[in-house]
């Protein structure tokens, strides 16, 4: 693995901070009512906010093992670097439309809506117990959140487990200031920039476009050279 790509996997988790930290007003929009609903004492907080981390972990696994799947073989390189810049084209597309103004982010599925009320009914609904702060927090990932799959969907081109459990935990991190340590300030802090988060929004699709392509080109190029070291070394030792 080249050092460009080591470099790009160390950085798309501080990208993922920095998306999270730009969008925890989002977060606090959407999820606040829930947190209010469930968190009925102090230490619920705390176990809402591993309900999410665990949800998030587990989205950061399943990008994962997903992106593993479409990472470089020798046998056919070019085929496997069509998805990553796919998604990357993607990214760009998106953030070069919010950076214009326009709408853009990713459409939710239907059924994860109704999924979501499923588990509502049998995890939080009639629970009175300390579990119901968690499963609200766990539950919350098929909230349709368009900026949360997203960066999910960018952890996919580090085409490692590894890689987008961290990346997905960076985004945790960068929505606990909003959500946790001290949301009213916080809101006041980033109010008067509102208007220019989704600038910062967009950066960030960029950002992640732009570095899931080069992820995607470097193992490309890795992958051919080695396929052509191999063939230069078979001819060598049939003359």
């Amino acid at each position: 693995m080249s050092a460009l790509s080591i470099d790009i996997q160390h950085f798309f988790p501080w990208v993922s901070f920095l998306a999270g930290l730009g969008g925890s007003l989002h977060c606090v929009g959407m999820c606040g009512g829930l947190v209010t609903a469930s968190c009925d004492k102090e230490k619920d907080i705390y176990r809402y906010q591993t309900g999410r981390l665990l949800g998030y972990m587990a989205i950061g696994l399943l990008a994962g093992f997903l992106g593993s799947f479409v990472k470089f073989e020798n046998n056919s390189p070019l085929l496997s670097l069509l998805p990553g810049v796919f998604l990357g084209g993607l990214f760009l597309f998106w953030g070069i439309q919010s950076f214009r103004g326009k709408k853009a982010e990713l459409p939710m599925p239907k059924f994860m809506g109704t999924f979501y009320g499923i588990l509502w009914k049998k995890l939080v609904f009639k629970n009175n117990g300390f579990s119901k702060a968690f499963f609200t927090g766990a539950i919350s990932i098929f909230l349709p959140c368009g900026l949360l799959y997203g960066i999910a969907l960018g952890t996919m081109a580090l085409g490692h487990p590894l890689f987008s459990l961290v990346s997905m935990i960076f985004f945790w991190l960068g929505t606990l200031p909003a959500m946790v340590v001290a949301p009213g300030l916080f809101q006041k802090i980033l109010s008067p920039f509102k208007s220019k988060l989704p600038k910062t929004y967009a950066v960030t699709l960029i950002l992640i476009g732009i570095m899931t392509v080069s992820v995607r080109v470097v193992k490309f190029n890795e992958a051919t050279a080695a396929d052509q070291q191999g063939k230069a070394a078979s001819q060598m030792m049939c003359h």
